[in-house]
C-alpha cells in the first residue's frame, strides 16, 4: 500500500505543481517532492542506487531552492529524472545484466540466451524513450509554458510510457509464441 501511495503521489506531482503555479504559490510546489525524496532515501526496501539518486536529487533541488531558482528546478525536474533513467538503463547495457533482464528474471526465473538478447533490445528501446522524453521535457522547460509542461509531463509522457509497455508486452507474447 505504501509503495502504491508513493507511485500515486509521484504521478500526481505535475498536477500539484501546476495548481501551485496557477495560484502563485510557487514556494509550496516543491514540498511534496521534498517529502517523497526523503521517504525514498530512508526507505530500506529501495536499492542503494535508487536511494543515492534520490539523495542527489534532493541535494540539487535544495541548492536550486536556496539559490531562488524554484521555478527552474520544478520545470527541469522531469528532465533530471529522464536523464537519470537513461543513465541507469544505458549503463546496464555496458555492464550487464540490463535493467530489463533483471526485471524479467524476477518475473520469469532463468532466461534462455534468446531471452537475454530480447531484454537487451528492450533496454535499448527504453533508452531511446528516455532520450526522447527528456528532450521534449527539456524543450518545454526551456519554453516555460506551465500548461504545456503539465500536459506533457503529467499526462502525455505517462500515456507514452503505458503505450510502450503495452506494445512491448504484445511483442513479447509473439516472441514467446514463436520461440
Amino acid at each position: 500500500m505504501k509503495k502504491f501511495l508513493l507511485v500515486l503521489a509521484t504521478l500526481l506531482y505535475p498536477l500539484w505543481v501546476f495548481v501551485m503555479v496557477s495560484y502563485h504559490w510557487l514556494w509550496l510546489a516543491p514540498v511534496p517532492l521534498v517529502l517523497l525524496l526523503v521517504l525514498r532515501i530512508f526507505n530500506n526496501k529501495e536499492q542503494q542506487s535508487q536511494r543515492g539518486f534520490a539523495a542527489l536529487t534532493l541535494l540539487l533541488l535544495t541548492l536550486a531552492l536556496l539559490a531562488g531558482q524554484t521555478e527552474l528546478a520544478l520545470l527541469y525536474y522531469p528532465v533530471w529524472i529522464n536523464a537519470g533513467l537513461l543513465l541507469l538503463f544505458g549503463w546496464s547495457l555496458y555492464f550487464p545484466p540490463t535493467v530489463i533482464e533483471r526485471v524479467a528474471r524476477l518475473m520469469e526465473g532463468d532466461l534462455p540466451e534468446s531471452g537475454v538478447r530480447y531484454t537487451r533490445k528492450v533496454t535499448q528501446v527504453w533508452c531511446l524513450f528516455f532520450l526522447f522524453n527528456g528532450t521534449v521535457a527539456a524543450g518545454l522547460a526551456w519554453y516555460g509554458n506551465w500548461q504545456w509542461w503539465l500536459w506533457y509531463n503529467g499526462a502525455i509522457s505517462y500515456a507514452l510510457m503505458g503505450l510502450l509497455m503495452g506494445l512491448e508486452w504484445l511483442v513479447r507474447q509473439q516472441v514467446k509464441k514463436h520461440g
